[in-house]
């Protein structure tokens, strides 16, 4: 599943209660509809949905009763600011063979006597809290390298005045700077002749401001590295 199917799904205020809900535990179709107030019907079509893009599961119990849980472990990030859109989905996976090989060498070793139950689960919640800070301190730090990669995006667009000697090139620079691109997308975003682009892309290359390197066939250009060395 892609980022924008994920953030389609997400668009419904009672998929994102159900999502919720079902963060908390599993619960039945019955369960979901009491908690919401929405009509059970409502409820199975929303659950067919996610079901259907793989973010929930169902199971049977013993009285034949289907139940539904969170099925997958992904994280969506999404980044808003003047000078960026940015929306990524990471599937959140366990190294299932690493750690299948530590328990096979554990498994050759002596056997450590037997913890206290009660010790393992301190142990276990003290480690949890440890990870709640390290995501909160994450969090803190995306948000003050946002807040500076705006900061210098302004101070870029301010420089821009005494490098572009047209508006067509400040366009140009402006778009590299968010991200190096072919010429045939700067003619699809600025929506201009690829004659213009071209010309604009060789002269500020001959200039030293940008420089493109080949990949997969196609020149990406790119805002130049090592500095300005004017001709």
């Amino acid at each position: 599943m892609d980022s924008a199917t994920l953030l389609d799904i997400l668009g419904n205020e009672n998929r994102r209660k159900i999502i919720q809900l079902l963060a908390n535990r599993p619960c039945y179709v019955s369960e979901i509809s009491g908690r919401l107030g929405v009509g059970p019907k409502a409820i199975i079509s929303h659950l067919g949905l996610l079901e259907q893009a793989g973010l929930i599961e169902c199971s049977v119990d013993e009285q034949r009763r289907k139940y539904f849980n969170i099925a997958n472990n992904m994280r969506l990030e999404v980044s808003v600011s003047p000078y960026a859109y940015t929306v990524s989905l990471h599937d959140i996976v366990f190294e299932k063979e690493r750690k299948g090989e530590t328990l096979a060498a554990a498994g050759k070793k002596e056997a450590p006597p037997r913890a206290e139950p009660s010790s393992v689960f301190l142990k276990l919640s003290s480690r949890l809290q440890e990870l709640k800070t390290r995501q909160e301190e994450l969090a803190r730090m995306q948000q003050q390298l946002q807040a500076e990669y705006t900061e210098l995006m302004d101070s870029c667009l301010d420089s821009l005045e005494g490098v572009a000697r047209n508006p067509v090139e400040c366009e140009v620079l402006f778009e590299l700077l968010k991200n190096e691109t072919t010429a045939a997308a700067l003619c699809y975003n600025l929506r201009l002749h690829p004659s213009i682009i071209n010309a604009n892309l060789i002269d500020l290359a001959e200039r030293g401001f940008i420089e493109y390197a080949i990949r997969n066939n196609q020149q990406y250009w790119r805002i130049r590295e090592t500095g300005v060395e004017k001709a």
